[in-house]
């Protein structure tokens, strides 16, 4: 079993898109010549267990076919039975996902392209990228590889689970909208490099990759194999100042705003008076964290590209 892939589906990413393509995805595997076996997920947290019991059953490369979420339990997976067993596994993506935000740092990845994923499998090299692992207080420890948000995107993550209806920039559109009638800014203590900064912000995101939320280019200059995890802080702002900047991170040039702080680190400290919401990858890992870790792991994961 050496050289066996196991593919997860996830069929509700993309709003059901990725289970509608089901066919689609086999034919293109059984027409690369790979030696595939196919699981679908049931329930959120599934692509973690199936993950860590089918390296454990000797499967080498694990494929995530979803969005964000799904690559995100894949990791977890990964990671897990490396942990417990010492087996290790690389990870494939077909991105079906409903923002499919990591795969715009990987150059070539198209979203909703099956074809080109499958090609990537068969013609492409295994590199290694960092990884991030945050804990949080209370919520243990979770590995993440594109991004970690605190505050209000956290808050949009979490709206945006409630809206089933919609479809891709449009759900994070409206989840921000929704986000803002309830959210509260609230003074953060973030130290990291020999920098410490506290005072209230609108939102903190820690990524690896360079896009989260469907299309907001948070990050614009991260890198996934440089060792550092990318920081933007925005400090409290109103909500006409949000909706007039939103066009700018969407085009990645609101680096420049005098109330948004760039930066880069290995590690980083987050500690907040009020709790507040923490969101990896888009899904919700608490609600209310208080105090928050975060660390960069080099190359921890090997993806096919």
């Amino acid at each position: 079993m050496a050289d066996k892939t196991l593919v997860i589906l996830n069929p509700w990413a993309g709003r059901g898109t990725a289970g509608r393509r089901r066919a689609d995805l086999e034919a293109t595997l059984r027409q690369g010549e790979i030696d595939f076996d196919l699981v679908l997920t049931q329930a959120r947290g599934d692509a973690t267990e199936i993950t860590r019991q089918g390296i454990e059953r000797g499967y080498s490369r694990v494929v995530a076919v979803g969005g964000d979420g799904t690559i995100n339990e894949v990791v977890n997976g990964i990671k897990a039975a490396e942990s417990q067993s010492g087996r290790q596994a690389s990870l494939g993506i077909i991105p079906l996902g409903t923002g499919s935000d990591f795969i715009k740092v990987l150059d070539g990845f198209t979203a909703n392209d099956i074809a080109g994923g499958v090609r990537r499998l068969v013609e492409g090299y295994a590199r290694p990228l960092d990884l991030g692992r945050v804990e949080v207080s209370g919520a243990g420890a979770r590995f993440f590889i594109n991004g970690l948000g605190m505050g209000l995107d956290a808050q949009v993550a979490a709206e945006s689970l409630k809206l089933t209806r919609l479809k891709g920039l449009a759900v994070y559109m409206v989840a921000i909208l929704r986000a803002l009638a309830n959210y509260q800014a609230h003074p953060m203590s973030i130290a990291y490099d020999e920098l410490h900064i506290r005072r209230p912000l609108l939102f903190a995101s820690i990524a690896n990759g360079r896009c989260q939320g469907g299309g907001f280019w948070l990050t614009p200059h991260a890198l996934v194999d440089d060792g550092l995890m990318d920081l933007c802080l925005v400090d409290n702002l109103r909500i006409d100042e949000i909706i007039r900047y939103i066009p700018l991170v969407m085009r990645g040039t609101h680096t420049r705003l005098k109330q948004v702080t760039m930066g880069r680190a290995r590690s980083i400290t987050i500690a907040c008076a009020a709790p507040i919401p923490v969101a990896t990858d888009g899904e919700i890992l608490a609600l209310d964290a208080r105090d928050i870790t975060v660390e960069t792991l080099p190359g921890a994961i090997t993806v096919w590209s």
